[in-house]
């Protein structure tokens, strides 16, 4: 049990000592449902300075504010497995060292990962990654899932391979973040800009025309965000990788069929235009503007304006090609390798759906209208 404190304060020249205890089985409740619940914020709160369990804090936890960190469900296994590794003899006693101890605490080893082991079950991967960076982990943690997982690729257990590598980015650091390294985070709507930042002038600048492998490299580099990453498969079967990219993306975007029959409808009246775009790609931006008559008219432009509502299920008048870009791969993040830009007039701009024929990528993800 925690020892009671005295904590004094004046009162008009008067010392006023008041007295907080706790049952010891609040201490092991508290931690006990951070640690089942992979919560590395609600563990790192419970032994800072103004943590309610500290005997020197004049909070109190049993108030309303409080009651966050005791657990809904005291029945489940997970819980279960924390109380008895909290409640052990010489944990208990660590605990309560480093909650009376004056200065930053050092926190039990043995918790934090059973926390970290608990938020990557739990899909909680930032709380994982910090919990697995304190203990200067996290990297090798990164390592042994993702030699797993490659061994899942060439046994071809697609899936296991694609779960595992999720987690790893999951667990990613960004070193650059200030004030302090931070998980990473993607950010698809910027990343997506950046794929897309330079308008394609010729075919083979258009990101979704590259021939499968290397359009395969590109999707893992985006979707998760680290080039370690794709780098693993270079020796990988070409059809492993494309296996590996369809998973991927339907296991990040559990919606994206509803997207692929979009941007199948969109390609069908994309398609009547390739002329038009073929003969508008011999113009500059400077001789289009110079033209006497432009190359497609009102109401072909206001069809092709279109486009992007369609393709986003969002209609919003006056929004620019990049606004549909970021709605567009907030939602569908896989969307950004199979759409481009492209010219209407020479200040306007839409994203239109575009894909290789012979994609075993595109044809995978059910892009490829029947017949």
């Amino acid at each position: 049990m925690l020892t009671p404190c005295s904590v004094k304060g004046n009162n008009m020249g008067a010392q006023a000592v008041r007295e907080k205890q706790y049952d010891q089985s609040v201490v092991d409740a508290c931690l006990a449902c951070a640690v089942a619940e992979g919560d590395i914020v609600n563990f790192r709160f419970l032994f800072m300075p103004a943590s309610p369990l500290r005997p020197d804090s004049p909070e109190d936890v049993h108030t309303p504010k409080y009651a966050y960190l005791f657990p809904v469900d005291e029945s489940s296994r997970q819980y279960g497995e924390a109380l008895r590794l909290v409640q052990r003899m010489d944990m208990a006693r660590y605990v309560q060292k480093q909650l009376e101890k004056k200065g930053p605490p050092q926190l039990p080893w043995e918790l934090v990962i059973a926390l970290a082991d608990n938020a990557v079950r739990l899909g909680k991967y930032t709380s994982a990654a910090q919990a697995y960076e304190l203990l200067r982990i996290r990297r090798r943690m990164q390592e042994v899932i993702l030699e797993k997982s490659d061994e899942y690729l060439r046994r071809g257990n697609v899936r296991g391979a694609v779960q595992g590598y999720l987690v790893a980015a999951g667990l990613d650091y960004d070193y650059a973040a200030f004030p302090e390294p931070l998980p990473a985070v993607p950010n698809y709507q910027e990343r997506a800009l950046a794929l897309h930042g330079v308008y394609p002038d010729t075919q083979e600048k258009m990101v979704c025309m590259q021939p499968d492998e290397a359009l395969a490299k590109t999707a893992i580099n985006y979707l998760l965000f680290n080039p370690e990453f794709s780098n693993r498969q270079t020796d990988m079967p070409e059809e492993n990788k494309i296996a590996f990219v369809v998973a991927l993306i339907r296991e990040m975007d559990k919606n994206w069929d509803v997207f692929a029959e979009r941007h199948r409808q969109a390609a069908a009246i994309v398609n009547r235009y390739q002329p038009h775009f073929e003969r508008m790609k011999k113009y500059s931006t400077e001789a289009l503007e110079l033209l006497y008559e432009e190359p497609l008219d009102a109401v072909q432009q206001d069809e092709l304006r279109g486009i992007p509502a369609l393709l986003t299920g969002v209609a919003v008048e006056n929004w620019d090609w990049w606004q549909y870009m970021k709605t567009l791969c907030y939602h569908h993040p896989g969307a950004a390798l199979f759409v481009a830009r492209q010219r209407i007039t020479a200040k306007e701009e839409v994203v239109i759906p575009r894909f290789r024929p012979d994609s075993a990528l595109a044809r995978g993800l059910n892009l490829v209208a029947d017949g």
